[in-house]
């Protein structure tokens, strides 16, 4: 980890360098902005505080310097202002810095970017060393991971896939269910027989059972011809029902007719017909609340559910966000460090979903070959103080905001152990350092399923 510090005054930067200064650091100093990008273009340091007034070349001339010459690796740029520059340090990062910093600054603030810095630093490190190897230990067909919960998934997807159970696979939107699917049955007895996805939720609640059981010409107006339906167009290989929770109730019942003996009856006739498929499902709804709320049947919920296969979210696997980003980037173009900086900080709701549709709409409206937050449609996201962490308990009397802030972390905690985990309670309950049976207790209090 290469820390660049530049300030003309020798004073503010003895202080700055004792305050970063750790073990596998190395903190190098400039006075001035050709100073400044000799050691830029020497040592290529990581990150670079750069202060914005100096008497010779300043922060800006170090900044367009930077532009111009694009033989020079940028580093990650927080440029340093006095308080009444901030529109100059605006302006700064237009030029390509990621953030500033206003003088006088809190030390612990600039260790805090120093440490974000340097866990970017490790994981580009780490993604360097694993796509120099075949990669097979980090692809499961169309899968890429290199975290824990991805490699535990791809063991599962091992050994899930030679068995004849039906598989329900859980996961957020956008995590790639269909493609845990495809690659079951690419590794199942029935490769070379058909593969047919639906999406439930899609399908008009009128419509869904003529999509699943097939029906006969004239069942009902605008059945001009007899249609299969997809289990018969599966017979023989494999049947994924994508959002299975959206199911409507009165299907529910029907399929699982189906399940139990084997047999579709297609709409508008007394005829049942045979069926050999195997079943996977997927659903990013909490189906045990489904059931408490009988909005999904319980004996469907155990006949899908004979493995249960988990998908982290991708915000709960940091490592795996780079690693996906490069693979999904054309090769023509790279990233910008502040936006490496920038897709870490990303909270994901859509997922490795959101990261192709991001990059790839990135890439066909960029102007160059560098993709910058701009580019992204992000930005660095700026530290929350203090005050703004406890913002939304402010207006609560003092032991129910306690109780509530209590709760709320617990319940984080116990999410982040669980996805870590891929769900699995006991494997949670260890990584907490807490017993099953707690884990359990406090996961019923705090209604996560």
């Amino acid at each position: 980890m290469k820390i660049l510090i530049v300030d003309d005054e020798q004073p503010a930067r003895y202080g700055m360098a004792k305050a970063l200064r750790s073990d596998g650091r190395l903190i190098l100093e400039a006075e001035e902005g050709g100073a400044a990008l000799e050691q830029i273009r020497q040592h290529v340091p990581d990150l670079v505080f750069l202060d914005l007034n100096m008497p010779e070349r300043d922060g800006m001339y170090v900044l367009k310097e930077l532009q111009k010459d694009t033989t020079i690796a940028t580093p990650e740029i927080i440029v340093v202002t006095a308080n009444d520059g901030v529109q100059f340090a605006v302006d700064c990062i237009r030029c390509g810095a990621t953030d500033f910093i206003t003088k006088p600054y809190d030390v612990e603030h600039i260790r805090s970017i120093a440490r974000r810095s340097e866990q970017r630093v490790k994981l580009q490190s780490k993604i360097t060393e694993l796509q120099g190897s075949d990669g097979s230990s980090i692809r499961c067909g169309a899968l890429l991971g290199a975290s824990r919960p991805m490699r535990q998934l791809f063991a599962q997807i091992a050994k899930s896939a030679a068995t004849a159970l039906p598989i329900l696979i859980r996961g957020e939107s956008g995590t790639g269910k269909e493609l845990v699917a495809r690659e079951l049955h690419v590794r199942s007895g029935r490769a070379d027989k058909a593969f047919v996805a639906v999406n439930t939720a899609a399908i008009a609640e009128s419509l869904v059972e003529s999509e699943l059981f097939g029906h006969v010409k004239g069942a009902f107006t605008g059945a001009d011809r007899n249609r299969e339906g997809v289990f018969r167009q599966a017979n023989g290989g494999t049947l994924f029902l994508d959002e299975i929770g959206d199911m409507p109730t009165a299907v529910q019942t029907r399929l699982l007719r189906v399940l139990q003996e084997g047999i579709v009856q297609p709409v508008g006739t007394e005829e049942c017909i045979h069926v050999d498929v195997r079943i996977i499902s997927a659903t990013h709804q909490d189906l045990e609340q489904a059931i408490i709320d009988k909005a999904f049947r319980q004996d469907l919920y155990f006949r899908l559910k004979g493995i249960e296969l988990f998908l982290p979210p991708l915000r709960s696997r940091q490592e795996d966000i780079l690693l996906l980003a490069n693979d999904i980037l054309p090769e023509a173009f790279s990233l910008a460090n502040e936006s490496v900086t920038a897709l870490l900080q990303h909270k994901w709701p859509g997922n490795v979903r959101e990261l192709q549709q991001m990059i790839n709409a990135a890439a066909a409206l960029c102007d160059g070959d560098i993709l910058k937050p701009a580019d992204l449609g992000l930005a660095p996201e700026r530290e929350t103080t203090e005050s703004d962490k406890f913002e939304r308990y402010f207006d609560l009397p003092l032991t129910e905001a306690r109780n509530q802030l209590v709760e709320d972390f617990e319940r984080q905690v116990i999410l982040r152990a669980l996805d870590a985990e891929s769900h699995n309670v006991s494997a949670a309950a260890r990584r907490l350092g807490i017993h099953r049976q707690s884990l359990q207790q406090k996961m019923k209090q705090l209604r996560i399923s």
